[in-house]
């Protein structure tokens, strides 16, 4: 389910993207970052999938999505104005354990079911962390607007953790992480968005590991029922919202009546060899009016002597 999800949405995107294109002007040539700073604040919200788990169905018992949150700095790199590297160093905060059951009153003696819900249980935050290193695309489809789409990995930090949750004497998970260095795919797409003061960039991104971040193993007991136990593990892909924020230099003057539109040293070039053109061509056109103006006098001068 989570893979279909994340091909649907991303194949919706790359068409609608495409689509974008073809609508507006994609052959301009700016180079984004000449009136930004290169380094960027970067924050992302993610919402991280359920994990997987043994004898589903009892006791209601399921694993929930749960969110998370990293922050940190990032460096743009450009190769030319299309393509670029993109490198960070972030913190995050990640789930290890949300999940969910039901205990009949049967089972417990109680009057009533026992439902659990408690939330997320975090590893602890200053545990974990990660480097990304993407490669870049940017397409100039509208003026302020680019489109971009990273493809590339992160070296990612998950530090040695145990994370337990309980309803005594019922219930009890207990996962764990014996720290480990990982290599995770990445995928992003998004727009960046010029405005006079900040450039802001929003990007759709999603994470797959290749190795599982927490592993566990939960236990009902001391019900009416035998006790049921089971395996967990929480991989800790996730999908999200990234937002990164670049400040406008302020010694940086920007052209084309817009502070956010700053143009390439090819493009300027090219501006400065038509305004040269431009100025040469009007001094040819004053020449000849200049010319025009002598010839007129003359005659002008020729009639009155005639009468």
């Amino acid at each position: 389910m989570q893979k279909i999800f994340i091909i649907t949405f991303f194949s919706l995107f790359f068409s609608w993207t495409s689509h974008a294109q073809r609508m507006f002007d994609n052959g301009k040539d700016y180079d984004i970052f000449y009136a930004y700073t290169r380094w960027g604040i970067q924050i992302d919200g993610l919402l991280y999938f359920p994990a997987d788990y043994d004898n589903p169905n009892a006791y209601s018992f399921q694993t929930q999505t749960a969110a998370g949150y990293k922050f940190g700095l990032v460096y743009n790199w450009s190769i030319d104005n299309h393509f670029g590297f993109r490198i960070g160093a972030l913190l995050e905060q990640n789930p290890a354990l949300n999940t969910y059951f039901i205990l009949p009153a049967e089972e417990t003696g109680a009057s009533t079911d026992y439902e659990h819900e408690k939330g997320a249980q975090y590893s602890s935050f200053f545990k974990n962390f990660s480097f990304p290193i993407l490669i870049e695309y940017r397409n100039f489809s509208i003026d302020r607007y680019v489109l971009n789409l990273d493809i590339g990995f992160q070296i990612e930090r998950t530090g040695k953790d145990i994370i337990s949750e309980s309803v005594y004497p019922y219930y009890t998970t207990t996962v764990y992480n014996k720290g480990s260095w990982d290599v995770d795919l990445v995928l992003k797409a998004g727009w960046y968005f010029q405005f006079s003061r900040v450039m802001m960039q929003t990007n759709v991104v999603y994470k797959h590991r290749f190795v599982d971040q927490y592993e566990g193993r939960y236990l009902f007991t001391n019900l009416a029922s035998p006790d049921l136990s089971g395996n967990l593990t929480q991989r800790g892909d996730y999908i999200g919202l990234s937002f990164d924020f670049f400040f406008h230099k302020k010694v940086r003057e920007v052209e084309m009546g817009c502070r956010a539109n700053t143009q390439s040293k090819e493009v300027r070039k090219r501006q400065k060899a038509a305004e040269k053109a431009k100025a040469k061509a009007q001094k040819q056109l004053e020449k000849i009016k200049k010319k025009k103006e002598k010839k007129m006098r003359k005659k002008a001068k020729k009639k009155w002597i005639f009468w």
